[in-house]
């Protein structure tokens, strides 16, 4: 299963860079990271969503992120785009929202893959291997 992992969080004036940091990898086993003026971005590639994919399964979530990532999926560019809780995130833990809910912003991902129900089941633990 091969993707690309584009994860951003947007670094506010009162928020601690280092712990935004703390926050990307908490979710993210990235390859690398970009620290702009006001964002932290990292990317990586299948493995780096493994943190990811076993908090939905410890949260038993997997069908509610494979209906996000439908959703999420632009056939077009072939890029799903999802947003992850940022608080949670810190918190060491993987929440989907489809609104900015909190006022501090949340995390984006771009995750590039030329098929998504192929990606959305190693993703979700669907994969029948």
């Amino acid at each position: 299963m091969n993707c690309k992992v584009v994860a951003r969080a947007t670094v506010n004036p009162t928020e601690d860079l280092d712990k935004i940091i703390e926050t990307l990898s908490n979710v993210f086993n990235y390859a690398d990271i970009v620290i702009g003026e006001n964002s932290v971005t990292v990317t990586g590639d299948t493995s780096c969503l493994v943190p990811f994919k076993e908090f939905l399964e410890k949260r038993k979530i997997r069908e509610t992120a494979r209906k996000m990532i439908i959703k999420g999926w632009s056939e077009e560019s072939k890029v799903i785009t999802l947003k992850l809780s940022k608080q949670a995130a810190f918190a060491g833990m993987v929440n989907l929202v489809e609104d900015d809910l909190s006022p501090l912003g949340e995390i984006e991902v771009q995750i590039s893959t030329e098929n998504v129900e192929k990606f959305a089941s190693w993703l979700c633990g669907q994969d029948k291997k």
